[in-house]
């Protein structure tokens, strides 16, 4: 009986091998081609990160931008780091491994089909595994996969690393910039905490309303506010002269009238004869409450003693207070009117009459506190305006002598104005020095309103015409208007003028 041999088809099928040992081969390639991806997008990254370097220095030298390298180079790493990542998280597969070696090899196509019929068991796939096998085995993963970058890639990446190293070592001109804004700042925020600690001072003045207390902290916070978003010295200079601008209308604009009017009264009171008229006027210049009330009821306690023609005497002493009060009108009919009790001499008129002085003693005295605060508000504003100009000028080179408070008669000596909408002309005589023949004379100084900016600077010595620093027109009025209101509260300047010099200020804020 014969006996058939088995087929060399089915030989060939029954050797189902070729598949697994097609896998193991495949795996250093595969691994190597990992590595070539890790390394390439790394270079990938680092090479666009350094464009990315390269291109933000580049506008940070047409711009003043502090932080250009801290974002810079942020930058670059967070790119590099994703080119990493992305390499490390993304393996290549066994398909794609297949498909770059066929073509690296020119093997066309043999590992993609040896791949994709590696779990077919028909005679025909067995073969194609064995050939892919015997392809491989020629071959070796660190011949046909070569780590190292392509030229276009080192070409690439050698022009963005130079271009780097000259951004780096070329000087940046924006650097002087950036240096004179950091310089900007620092007396900016020195400034800022001057207005804060003034802030504080007024806040804790229990002498002035809470609702007076609250406009003033009011408009401290928002010229700080404002301050601290200035990137300029204009902007901060316009931030203070608002500021100012916003308190000088808080002002009584007969303050200083009314306290030379209680100065006036008191000075007449205390040249009485009388001891408690005396004590009432100096409780009346010192503001002391406690010892007004306290002078005022010793008085009506002695006026129970005294004869009617030493009452109408005393009555005319106060009548002359209440006519040198005469400005002040609360104080003066308070006066007045205690002139009038005291001549007649009825205790419940006294009475009154005391009550009545006494509230308005108090009401001024706290008028005069509001006045006080919001002069010094305005003053530490004011302070703050010119410690940013003057360092400024003095970073300019220009002579300290021009920041000089004008109108002080220095010798030599400059003023300088600038405004927004408004030119000042006038014409310049010969310095004042050791000349008394017009001490009593008013002078009128010609000006007008016009457009544009103007800008001069006078020497007052020669009287001739110097080009000058631009500064907005509402902080020159402002610092003038300030200045010439401290300047008549320390004077004996006579009430009407005070009026008149407080009138043009007043007429020239109007005007802005």
């Amino acid at each position: 009986m014969a006996i058939n041999a088995p087929s060399r088809h089915a030989a060939i099928a029954h050797d189902d091998t070729d598949g697994e040992r097609f896998i193991e081969t495949l795996h250093p390639w595969r691994r190597r081609l990992w590595v070539q991806q890790i390394l390439s997008w790394t270079e990938y990254g680092v090479t666009i990160g350094i464009i990315c370097v390269c291109f933000l220095l580049l506008i940070s030298r047409f711009i003043p931008w502090a932080t250009a390298s801290y974002w810079a180079f942020g930058i670059a790493i967070v790119i590099l780091l994703c080119a990493m990542g992305a390499a490390l998280w993304y393996h290549p597969s066994f398909a794609r491994s297949a498909h770059y070696i066929d073509t690296q090899l020119l093997l066309h196509d043999r590992l993609s089909t040896a791949w994709e019929l590696r779990d077919n068991s028909a005679p025909i796939s067995v073969l194609q595994r064995r050939d892919a096998l015997r392809q491989l085995r020629k071959h070796s993963p660190s011949a046909t996969i070569s780590l190292w970058p392509g030229r276009i890639r080192l070409f690439t990446f050698g022009i963005a690393a130079i271009a780097l190293v000259l951004l780096l070592l070329i000087p940046n001109p924006m650097n002087a910039v950036l240096q004179q804004q950091a310089v900007f700042q620092a007396r900016l925020n020195r400034q800022i905490a001057a207005i804060n600690q003034a802030r504080t001072v007024i806040d804790n003045q229990a002498a002035i309303s809470a609702q007076e207390r609250a406009l003033i902290d009011k408009i401290l916070r928002e010229a700080l506010a404002r301050l601290q978003q200035s990137s300029s010295e204009e902007q901060a200079q316009q931030s203070l002269a608002q500021a100012q601008s916003k308190l000088s209308q808080l002002r009584d604009p007969q303050a200083s009238q009314k306290a030379q009017a209680r100065a006036n009264a008191s000075s007449s009171l205390q040249n009485s004869s009388n001891a408690n008229v005396s004590n009432t006027g100096k409780a009346l210049a010192t503001g002391d409450n406690k010892a007004l009330a306290s002078s005022l009821q010793n008085l009506a306690s002695q006026l129970k003693n005294m004869t009617p023609a030493q009452r109408a005497q005393l009555a005319q002493q106060i009548e002359r207070a209440a006519n040198q009060a005469q400005n002040n009108s609360q104080l003066s009919s308070a006066l007045h009117q205690l002139a009038k009790a005291v001549a007649d001499g009825k205790p419940a008129e006294v009475s009154d009459a005391t009550k009545t002085l006494e509230s308005a003693a108090a009401q001024d005295s706290a008028n005069q506190a509001t006045t006080d605060s919001i002069d010094q508000a305005s003053q530490s504003l004011q302070n703050a305006a010119n410690a940013i100009a003057a360092t400024t000028d003095s970073s300019n080179g220009q002579n300290s002598s021009q920041s000089q408070t004008p109108g002080q008669g220095q010798s030599p000596g400059q003023t300088k104005a600038s405004g927004q909408g408004q030119g000042i002309s006038g014409q310049g005589g010969q310095n004042n020095t050791n000349n008394n023949a017009g001490k009593n004379e008013q002078v009128f100084v010609p000006g007008q309103v016009g457009s544009g900016t103007s800008n001069i600077s006078v020497d007052g010595s020669t009287g001739t015409v110097q080009s000058g620093k631009p500064v907005p027109y509402s902080q020159v009025i402002a610092q003038y208007s300030q200045m010439a209101h401290d300047a008549i509260n320390n004077s004996n300047i006579p009430p009407d003028l005070k009026n008149l010099i407080q009138d043009y200020f007043n007429s020239l804020e109007g005007r802005q």
